[in-house]
């Protein structure tokens, strides 16, 4: 059998890629907090009202209105950590959030899925959780489960509890997941801590997180989602921090203004993160895009996209935070030319600028709207490919090979050289079968296949074959025996 070609593992350190100096980052930083000093943000939740004015914010009750002082700002950014380990139920998806160091996985929540068989449309279902994380278990280079699509049948009442074991049941990668209810967050850190062996070992661990989209840019708490947050820094589980604005429509036309306005929002979030319980692990989530000037569509495929995610990157080095935040998006409807290039330069953007834990990259077509399994299989060749542009070239005596050069001379060749066949698959990314390198003949004598057929194989042989690790008996009987999950 052949051995199979190394893959660049999680948590290389990019930060090569820098789309700000170090001038335009300060400038930004002191423009958050101007924006944040003078203009404030809209809150209208009462716990939040409270631990903004106990810390001396100036809180005007009437509008709603916090402006938020420097000095409180920079001391939450003191509190909060600058690591934060996002936990597998198998450790070697331990993922190590701090400085540079990349990781790419899944996004969500998308409620219509191309069907494998048809490559119709049609509305996402749990038992999709279930396939989409038994397939990114096998993909290497995808490291965590966002979950990526929205279960719409499902009842909100339970519908975090069965999203989380859904994904938990079928991959030993870390979960993570958009909350909906404060009932469905205990619910959920109940069903972990039997997983984990214990609270404690599930802090210590965290085997999930949980995404809270408090942010209605520009500048507005919103008042359920900012409810659930408090609820989840109380429960010592890490939070994301998520905001979107779309450059000309919520925040503004110039990508330096959308960044001061982010990086505010961001700053904000933290604040109240640390006060409701100091060292509240989280990371910032700011996802920055811009609009369509034509039709006030959001974009997810331009350039743009990668470059200012990119530059939330640096913010985030700037401020010794780990961040969660996009590429791999893509305007296409289906896997074509346009999904292939859209997500490819977003996705190395952001990996090489060292994003720590970038999250819709892969899977993700329509923007956030569609998922296809095929996609997925696809988008981990692109990963795999932003890997190794972020781990480089390795420069040193055995890499330089100049006894190599020496011994094989002018006209020589290196195919047989022992230097050649120890380091061939260590320094070439090597795609999965997806990526068709023969010659046109060959390629025509199997069939003129596409990569979106090639991959749909793959997808349907992972499906038919692959099941992960299960929970342990004990504790799953005992989860469905304490909750309302849905049997598929």
């Amino acid at each position: 059998m052949a051995k199979k070609p190394r893959v660049v593992p999680p948590g290389v350190v990019g930060g090569q890629y820098r789309p700000l100096t170090d001038e335009q980052v300060e400038r930004i930083h002191q423009a958050a907090l101007s924006i944040l000093e003078r203009t404030g943000v809209q809150v209208e939740e009462p716990e939040a009202l409270r631990l903004f004015e106990e810390a001396g914010a100036r809180v005007d009750r009437a509008a709603r209105r916090v402006r938020l002082p420097r000095a409180l700002v920079e001391d939450a950014v003191d509190w909060a950590p600058s690591r934060v380990v996002l936990a597998g139920r198998d450790s070697q998806w331990d993922l190590e959030l701090e400085g540079a160091r990349v990781h790419i996985g899944t996004g969500g929540a998308a409620l219509t899925v191309l069907d494998l068989e048809t490559g119709e449309p049609r509305r996402a279902v749990l038992q999709d959780v279930v396939d989409l994380a038994r397939l990114v278990d096998v993909l290497d280079n995808v490291h965590f489960y966002l979950v990526p699509v929205y279960p719409t049948d499902v009842e909100k009442e339970v519908v975090d509890v069965n999203t989380y074991y859904a994904g938990l049941a079928n991959t030993t990668k870390h979960v993570q997941a958009g909350v909906y209810t404060i009932a469905g967050i205990r619910d959920t850190v109940a069903m972990c801590e039997r997983i984990a062996g214990g609270a404690e070992l599930l802090r210590e661990r965290p085997l999930v997180s949980f995404i809270t989209s408090w942010m209605v840019s520009p500048l507005a708490f919103a008042t359920e989602v900012t409810t659930l947050l408090i609820e989840t820094c109380r429960q010592g589980i890490p939070v994301i921090l998520s905001a979107a604005p779309m450059a000309g429509s919520t925040a503004p036309v110039t990508l330096a203004g959308m960044l001061a306005q982010l990086t505010a929002e961001q700053l904000s979030g933290v604040v109240l993160a640390q006060l409701v319980r100091r060292g509240a692990p989280l990371l910032i989530g700011p996802i920055p895009a811009t609009a369509d000037m034509r039709t006030g569509r959001y974009l997810g495929g331009t350039a743009e996209f990668g470059i200012t995610n990119a530059a939330m990157a640096q913010m985030a080095q700037f401020y010794r935070l780990p961040i969660y935040n996009s590429a791999g998006m893509t305007d296409a409807k289906t896997p074509d030319i346009q999904a292939g290039f859209e997500k490819a330069m977003s996705a190395v953007l952001a990996a090489l600028a060292g994003s720590n834990f970038i999250h819709h990259a892969a899977g993700m077509l329509e923007n956030m709207n569609v998922v296809a399994a095929e996609q997925f299989v696809i988008d981990n060749d692109i990963l795999g490919m932003a890997m190794r542009a972020v781990e480089g070239i390795r420069v040193d005596d055995e890499t330089l090979a100049l006894d190599v050069i020496d011994a094989v001379g002018p006209a020589g060749h290196y195919l047989m050289a022992d230097h050649t066949l120890k380091h061939m698959r260590s320094e070439f990314f090597y795609p999965s079968a997806v990526v068709d390198r023969n010659d046109w003949d060959t390629w025509s004598k199997y069939g003129s296949r596409t990569a979106r057929e090639r991959a749909r194989d793959i997808a349907r042989d992972i499906l038919n074959t692959h099941y992960p690790a299960s929970l342990d008996p004990a504790v799953d009987a005992w989860i469905r025996e304490q909750f309302a999950i849905h049997n598929l």
